[in-house]
This record gives C-alpha cells, structure tokens and sequence, in this order.
C-alpha cells in the first residue's frame, strides 16, 4: 500500500490536540449530599493530590477515529497490483503431406490432428489481451491466422479449414516470417510443432527474437511406409495407352503387397509384388485407348494412406491446333512455332474454304477474308483487319503510332513496349463486346486509336490486333513471341503437366475454372480474365479437372502425393542438431504495467458516518 498525498499525513497531529482539550476540560457533576457539614475542610489543600488522568470515553474514541480516517482519506492510500504482460504465442505449423500419418493415437487421429488440437487449446485458454498467430511450415509459409482473445469463435471456426498437403518444408522461410511477427510489447513465445521430416542440412536457420519450443509429433519412432512413386502414362502408336508405376518399402523389413490398376473407377488388374527392406518395385500396364482416367492404388493400409493411390487424367491437353490464313505467314510462323504444344497449318485466303474451321482450336486472321460475313464458333485472332469488312467497322488507317503503356491489360504482361512503333493501324471504335488492352499514345491533333482489344461475340472469343505487322518493328523484338504468347494462353485451353506433388502450384489461365477431386468448382474472379494465374489449391491428392468458359472439359492433371521428403517416415532429424543450429535472441520484455486502486472514499465515508454518530451522541447529552 502506498499514499499518493503522503504530505496530507501532517494532519495526524490533530490526535495529541484532541488528547490534550479532553484532559484539560473541567467536569461539574452534581451530586445529591444530605448537609452541608460535607463541604467543610474542602478549602484546605490536600498533600500529595493524583495528577490528571485523560478521561476514556465514546466521544474520544469516535473524534480520535474521525481524524484518523479522515487524514487517511486525504492521503489517497492505494493499493498496487503488477499487473502480467499480454503474451502471444507464435505456432509454426507443418503442412505437409507427412503430417496426414495416422501413426498416433492409435490410428484414429493424424499427426496434423494432434497438432492442430495443441493450438485449439492455446485459443481456448486465451485472456482476451493475449495473441496468437499461426504460420504455416511448407515450402511457401504464409501466415495461416492471427488473432487476440476476443476473437476466439473466429479463429477455432478457421482452424477446420486446414489439411496438411505440401511437399517439403522451408523452415528457414518459416522462422524468418514467424520472428516478424514478434511483438515487443508481449511476452512473446515460438511453438514449432511438427512431425521433425525436414532437412537439418538446407539453408541456415535465421536468428529469432522469442523463445523456440519443439514439439515433435509422434515422440515415438515412426513405422515403415509404402508409397507409389512416378505414376505415369505413355500414348503407344496404336492408341492405347502404357502405365508405369514405381512403388517405394520405406521399412526396415521386406513387404508384400497388392498393387491394383482401376480404369475409368472400375477395378481392371490386380498385382502382387514382393518388395525389399528400403528398395522398390516396377509394374507395367497397358489400357485401352477410350480410357479416360486410370488409378493405381497400393490394397493394403499403412500409416500415410495419402501417398498409396495416384491417378492420371487421360487426355490430349495439347489442345494446340492452329490455322493460320495469311498471305504473308512467315512472321506470324515463326512467333506461333516456338510456343509449346502449338501444332500449326497455314493457308492462304483464297483456300480457306477448303478447312473445317471446327477442326482448329484457334483461327488466326491476318486480314479478314471478304467473304468471311459471320464469325466462325470457336476462337479466332483478328491482325490487321481491312477496311469494309462487316465484322470489324474500318474506317480509315492512321499512320506512325507508339502504344501507350499506361493502358496496357494484364494481356501485355511482362512484355516491353519501349522503342516498338506501328507504321499502319486500322481505325476504328471498339465494338461493345469487348474490351481494350492497349491504346496508342495520342498527341494534340490524334484521335485514340485501340492497338489490341478482346472479347466474346456469341460463342466466338475474339483478339484483334488492329496494326499491321509487316509495318512495324515488332517482328523484330523479343516482344512478339511474349506477346504471342500472352494471347494464346488467353484463348486456348492451358497444357498443364500430367502430375504435380502435393501443394505444388500450377500456372492456369484466369479464364478457365477447375474442378477438384471433392467435386466442388473454383472459378476465377470476374475482374481477372486475361492473363495467367496460379492454382494454389493443390493439397488434396486426386485428379483436377479444367473446364472453359463453355463449361467444355479441355484439360487436367493429377496430383501426386507419394515423394522422398514425405513418404519416408522413417528420417527422423537431430534434434540436438536443430537447436544448435538455431540462435534465439530475446528481445526483452517492457516493464509491467501496475495497477493503482484507490479506497480513499471509503475512508472519507466512515469518516463522516463517525462525525454523524458522535453528533448524535453529543445533541443527546
């Protein structure tokens, strides 16, 4: 306890004052006497009187209260509490795939389970000023949650959304991410929790500025594992198809083990092999040609079911046929060449009526044919439209134009325009159904001109490139085969790899939706329907299926989970090792707050309860 007016204590001296007045005050009593022969001898003085003694009485006690409790009062006493520092705890979470072992618990739960359970506990007990956020521990970290105790509903509602699904983890990335999010104003932790299948040999861990605690899920020595490893497919010259698949006995004791082949989900062979202490096994099939999906699944269970099954997508995601109908096709040759998967076919104008415009994925248009009045289904790239063709309005040509960076699209996307020019660019308003994706820079007396605009007309998507290529110096820039590229992957279905690992990105066009293994279909946002983007939504093993803007199934791909870093559960790290290489610098803690609480009025009120009291007392006498 303290006083914050230890000066007003002074009136402490008011005590003796009160002492002295009830000892000097003389006091009458009357007394009944029969005579008045008692008052005789009282004028002699009498030797060796008692000296004065202070009267005890009710009043003094209540008036030597009141000055006691009053200058208490006006000392404002107060008691201090230190009050503990908010705390936040840093969870550095593993993700991948190694975490869905169910080698814990007795199998009923995952090690990502367990884990994730350790950080619904932590919300759970959280004050309300306590933190916590949680990153993940996978080859890109990103920052999974963060929060404070009021916002607990959110956060264990948020913690249902995670499943574990990435192929090996960049600690070093994790920490670095983990100690910026360091509070100094907190009493700040690091929890790592994590199955401990890393690589204590990358990279150099960072310094970090919190305590570092490992929990390592299971404590126990894991057991062996069996996955399938370069699951793949092989077109042979009479249509069908061959199946490789490599399967991997991450165990410390020979297993056998039945390997089962599912064509388009049903059941085709069924293969048992015998595979060695930490060796492998090859198995080869060969399906029919109207397969469309193929399986290959390992019957028997073990601690990571993940990486048991693999599945392939059996279609041509080429998709890459190309007419081009120009007079003059060597420039645009060379550009459409070099893309990959491009299978090209060229015509003059005057022959086109000879293809079946259904039989390419693309129709390129060096100048529109006159007697092109409709435009064909499908896709079709529109370059340097004449004049008098009813499809695209030409009004006349300007001439000598510069494109305007400002107001390139995502279409133009990594390509440079400095120093490129167009000697010839059509004229002409842009049609409503589409919109613009460069426009060349004006000057005072030039009226803006569109470069390259896009869009959709019925079931047809349109590119038009309103210049002249031959009147240009694109051709001779790397900016045309950039730029070629960025329009092909606009219009034509993507050719993604057949097989990814788990949690591994995929670069797809934003106007192509996907659906994945659960059935459920994830569409680009509206305003992002140019350029590439990247699929990141790759952690559950299974196929994925890409669709256009027709909902037409043009592509996909599978994802893998059997790989070296996750499917062999038996690596375990040095524990020791990892500390070591771990420097932890603690930044130190801010002073506590402390709490003052005052009971000065309660004081100040007994104080004049008591004045009242010996008021009452006092009038009754």
């Amino acid at each position: 306890m303290s006083f914050l007016w230890p000066f007003a204590l002074a009136g402490l001296l008011t005590l003796p004052i009160i002492l002295i007045l009830h000892l000097l005050r003389s006091r009458r009593d009357r007394l009944a006497i029969p005579s008045l022969l008692f008052w005789r001898g009282l004028q002699q003085e009498k030797e060796g009187g008692s000296p004065r003694k202070i009267p005890l009485s009710l009043m003094l006690f209540l008036q030597l209260l009141v000055a006691i409790v009053l200058t208490c009062g006006l000392a404002r006493p107060t008691l201090s509490f230190l009050l503990g520092l908010p705390e936040q705890t840093i969870f550095v979470l593993d993700t991948t795939t190694s975490m869905a072992a169910t080698d814990v618990s007795g199998g009923d739960q995952t090690r990502f389970d367990i884990a994730r359970q350790t950080i619904q506990d932590y919300i759970e007990s959280m004050a309300a000023s306590d933190q916590v956020a949680v990153v993940s521990l996978d080859p890109r970290p990103e920052i999974l949650l963060t929060g404070n105790g009021e916002q607990k509903a959110a956060a264990l509602s948020e913690l249902d959304n995670w499943v574990p699904g990435a192929t090996g983890a960049n600690l070093t990335a994790a920490l670095s991410l983990a100690g910026g999010l360091v509070d100094p104003d907190r009493e700040n932790r690091i929890v790592i929790l994590t199955d401990g299948n890393l690589d204590s040999d990358s990279a150099p861990l960072p310094a970090v500025t919190a305590p570092v605690e490992w929990q390592f899920i299971p404590e126990a020595a894991p057991p062996g594992n069996q996955a399938l490893f370069d699951v793949s497919a092989r077109p042979l010259p009479n249509g069908r198809q061959r199946i490789f698949a490599r399967v991997i006995n991450y165990d410390d004791a020979p297993v056998a083990r039945t390997l089962r082949l599912l064509v388009d989900g049903q059941v085709s062979q069924e293969e048992a092999v015998d595979i060695d202490a930490q060796a492998d096994a090859v198995q080869l099939w060969t399906v029919p040609a109207s397969a469309e999906s193929v399986a290959v699944e390992i019957a028997e269970t073990d601690a990571l079911p993940l990486d048991n099954r693999a599945e392939l997508l059996l279609l041509d995601t080429t998709r890459r046929r190309i007419l081009l109908v120009s007079n003059t096709p060597e420039t645009l040759s060379r550009a459409l060449e070099v893309q990959p998967g491009v299978d090209l076919a060229v015509a003059a104008p005057d022959a086109l009526a000879g293809f079946d415009l259904a039989d390419f994925d693309l129709v390129v248009l060096d100048s529109v044919p006159a007697e092109l009045t409709a435009w064909p289904s499908g896709n079709v790239w529109v370059i340097n439209p004449p004049v008098n063709q009813p499809l695209l309005p030409v009004e006349t040509y300007a001439l000598n134009l510069r494109p305007d960076p400002d107001t390139a699209s995502a279409l133009l996307d990594g390509v440079d325009l400095s120093g490129v020019y167009f000697g010839r660019v059509a004229q002409m308003a842009v049609p409503e159904w589409a919109g613009i994706d460069l426009m060349a820079a004006t000057t005072e007396v030039e009226t803006p001109s569109p470069l390259i605009f896009h869009g959709t007309v019925g079931s047809t998507r349109v590119v038009v490139w309103t210049f002249d290529l031959a009147d240009s110096n694109l051709p001779a820039r790397l900016a045309l085969p950039l730029l070629t590229a960025n329009t092909l992957t606009t219009m034509l279905a993507p050719a993604p790899p057949p097989a990814v690992p788990v949690g591994e990105p995929v670069t797809l066009p934003r106007s192509f939706s996907v659906e994945i293994p659960d059935g459920r279909r994830l569409f680009p946002s509206a305003d992002q329907n140019i350029a590439e983007s990247t699929f990141t939504h790759t952690q559950e093993p299974g196929l994925y299926r890409i669709y256009d803007s027709s909902d037409t199934l043009v592509a996909g791909f599978a994802v893998h989970a059997g790989s070296a870093p996750e499917s062999n559960l038996l690596q375990r790290p040095d524990r020791a090792a990892l500390e070591q290489k771990l420097t932890v610098i603690p930044i130190p803690p801010p002073d506590p707050d402390v709490n003052y609480q005052e009971f000065w009025p309660w004081l100040v009120s007994v104080g004049l309860v008591v004045i009242m009291i010996e008021g009452w007392l006092a009038w009754r006498r």
